[in-house]
């Protein structure tokens, strides 16, 4: 009778806790919000996007919640400020634009029954196919320029967007960025500036910008702490001149100055970095094109060609390429017998150099504008060639030739360009 009453003990113990547990997973939420934000966890936060905010963050095996997780330049600002906010027990809140006036939050219940990891996984799936550049400025707000801290981002509405991880001793922001379509892969990380200028003095939905915390979101931009509108108003003064706005920058932020051949060194490593963007980007719309072909359908739709074209990446490249010349020539005379990277820089830009020069160019900066041939090589001085003599196509169905100016015949378009 004892060993009865322990059993029907045992089972109505064991029916109880099923019941409980049941209960909570049908209040869960996406995870229970324990902290709120507040000055002192923003600072914990910036360490936090310093120190673990790294290019495999969504390519690491030791983090399976993370791991594979598909993302664009959008969606992994967002999935920056929900990592931390999870791991932390923060709400996490965003504007919901397919539903004007509504939040997207951890509360969300959708998925109550699943363990929480797979909640979470989900949320990050379910926010990114309702975010983009085009959403950040409701979720943020500009910032001072001297106040440019790790885990605030740049945002260019309709174009990319940069998560900043740090600052370095002259000043210069550590960016990272994802790039579109969205899928698993590595992040880039650059000791650059964004190269883009912010210019909606309007409405100011560009620019350095910091996260909304959740108890503020129905709040104005002009009541966020630390908001400032200066950006838009340097950026006016210097007459959206890159290299003068991002001068201002340095000597707001830095510890020292930097020297030139620290800043030519780190423009041509900058110019380096976009121009191999621009192989996965071309390379991303060749592969397209030939599985779209094969299915049977000759040419990209408005949505598709906005994702694979690159018109404003390569105007940006462009320009890239102008300002890297300015900075190349700021100093005096070089010496001829050593390769620096000052003279290396020059040499972009010259109509004929030595051929050791060349070489020098090759190992330097070799971009893989022949997928099919991982011997031949384009560098950055044939590169430039081709883009002022207007010879690269932005088009993503274009062929190789055509993407990279490898050939003297111009591109006619048979598709459609939007």
């Amino acid at each position: 009778m004892c060993n009865q009453k322990k059993a029907k003990g045992s089972f109505a113990v064991l029916l109880f806790l099923s019941m409980f547990m049941l209960m909570s997973s049908a209040n869960a939420g996406i995870w229970q919000t324990k902290n709120q934000w507040s000055q002192a966890w923003e600072k914990r936060y910036q360490q936090w996007v310093a120190e673990n905010w790294t290019t495999d963050f969504f390519m690491n095996p030791k983090k399976p919640i993370y791991n594979r997780v598909a993302h664009d330049c959008a969606d992994a600002i967002y999935f920056m400020r929900m990592a931390f906010s999870y791991e932390n027990k923060l709400p996490f809140a965003i504007n919901n634009i397919m539903r004007p006036g509504e939040l997207l939050t951890n509360d969300l219940k959708t998925w109550d029954r699943l363990p929480e990891q797979q909640r979470v996984r989900n949320f990050m799936k379910y926010v990114a196919d309702r975010v983009g550049t085009r959403s950040l400025h409701l979720d943020t707000y500009p910032i001072a320029l001297a106040d440019i801290k790790a885990g605030d981002l740049y945002v260019e509405p309709g174009s990319h967007s940069y998560e900043i991880t740090g600052i370095t001793e002259t000043g210069v922001t550590s960016i990272m960025s994802s790039t579109t379509p969205a899928s698993p892969k590595m992040m880039v990380r650059l000791f650059a500036y964004p190269f883009f200028i912010p210019k909606d003095k309007k409405n100011m939905r560009d620019g350095y910008r910091r996260f909304k915390w959740p108890q503020n979101m129905k709040k104005p931009m002009q009541q966020q702490p630390g908001y400032s509108n200066e950006q838009y108003r340097i950026a006016e003064q210097v007459n959206y001149n890159y290299v003068a706005f991002t001068d201002i920058i340095a000597k707001k932020l830095r510890r020292r100055p930097e020297p030139l051949n620290e800043k030519t060194t780190r423009v041509l490593y900058g110019l380096c970095a976009f121009a191999k963007e621009r192989v996965n980007y071309v390379n991303d719309g060749l592969n397209y094109v030939r599985k779209m072909r094969a299915g049977g359908r000759q040419c990209m739709n408005r949505t598709e060609y906005d994702y694979y074209s690159t018109p404003s990446r390569d105007k940006r490249l462009k320009m890239y390429f102008s300002e890297v010349e300015k900075i190349a020539y700021a100093g005096g005379a070089l010496r001829r017998d050593e390769v620096s990277i000052e003279l290396l820089a020059r040499a972009i830009f010259h109509d004929q150099i030595p051929g050791h020069l060349n070489a020098e160019l090759n190992r330097f900066c070799g971009l893989a504008a022949y997928p099919t041939n991982q011997k031949r090589f384009i560098n950055l001085r044939q590169l430039w060639s081709n883009l002022n003599a207007g010879k690269v196509s932005s088009d993503p169905h274009a062929p190789i030739e055509s993407r990279w100016g490898l050939t003297n015949t111009p591109y006619r378009a048979t598709c459609p360009t939007y």
